[in-house]
């Protein structure tokens, strides 16, 4: 069961939640005020085992964000996991987003994490980078390179993606993308292979979708486990996390300029994990 929980929260809150909370008009890079809440719910088995909530807020002055997860129904049974997520940005003048600050904690049993992240605005080079920590393991944190410590972080660079209508298009090759995660710097890879009719009554939106797909690796940051003597027998990992593929399918709402995501999947040890648009709130500013 736990890695269920892990591969949500590593999918879905830690890196891979995007969301589109307005439209830009990238030809004069005009911004459209607007104010969007989401809610997903993730399901596993045919039960609800998570829900995961969304804001989003984009004006002239620049954007914020804020994913935040919890477990729950059955699976609270088994875990009380959850995590928030959050960014302030703005853009530049050719209209790119630039963060600013970015958060990220999480806490699941006695254990959790906590990290607060600046960038600067010419370059989004990372000038202060502070965290804590406390997991099941004694381990110790090897940072990324400063060479490397540049942004974008995950949530302005998916709702980058949602922000820039050649993005999201049909292709074969790969488009690579260096990305902070809070831990760790990530390549990720992402193509969109086709479009598609998508229904279903767990979801807010039925009608035509694109589907992309996501792959990560790590580049650089490192956990190194303390070791320490112990007589006691070591116990083999049985339920260790390996990341696989992840497919997003994008599309665009009434009342939305921009796609945003509708339906997500991924595969686990036990089955598949999916994740549907419950809810949609639209707020002109």
């Amino acid at each position: 069961m736990y890695k269920v929980f892990f591969s949500i929260i590593l999918y879905f809150t830690i890196p891979h939640i995007p969301l589109a909370v307005a439209a830009t008009e990238s030809s004069a890079h005009i911004i459209t005020p607007q104010t969007v809440k989401l809610t997903y719910k993730a399901y596993w088995g045919g039960f609800v085992i998570s829900n995961i909530h969304s804001l989003g807020k984009i004006n002239a002055n620049g954007y914020e964000m804020e994913i935040s997860y919890e477990v729950t129904g059955l699976a609270s049974f088994f875990s009380n996991m959850k995590n928030k997520v959050s960014v302030q940005g703005t853009f530049s003048p050719s209209g790119a987003l630039k963060p600013l600050v970015y958060k990220n904690t999480g806490s699941w049993s006695r254990y959790n994490f906590d990290t607060l992240t600046e960038f600067n605005e010419t370059d989004s080079k990372i000038f202060s980078h502070e965290y804590e920590f406390k997991f099941k393991e004694d381990v110790k944190y090897i940072p990324i390179k400063d060479e490397l410590r540049f942004g974008p972080d995950m949530l302005s660079f998916y709702l980058g993606l949602t922000l820039n209508d050649n993005a999201l298009k049909i292709g074969t090759e790969l488009k690579h993308q260096n990305v902070f995660g809070g831990f760790y710097l990530l390549d990720i890879a992402y193509r969109c292979t086709e479009n598609k009719q998508f229904k279903s009554k767990r979801s807010a939106f039925s009608g035509e979708v694109i589907v992309c797909e996501f792959k990560d690796s790590v580049l650089d940051g490192s956990f190194e486990r303390i070791n320490k003597k112990s007589k006691k027998k070591k116990k083999k990992n049985r339920d260790k996390f390996e990341p696989v593929p992840l497919t997003i399918w994008y599309a665009k709402p009434k009342d939305l300029k921009n796609m945003i995501p509708v339906y997500s999947e991924f595969p686990i040890g036990w089955g598949t994990v999916r994740v549907y648009l419950s809810d949609i709130e639209v707020i002109s500013n």
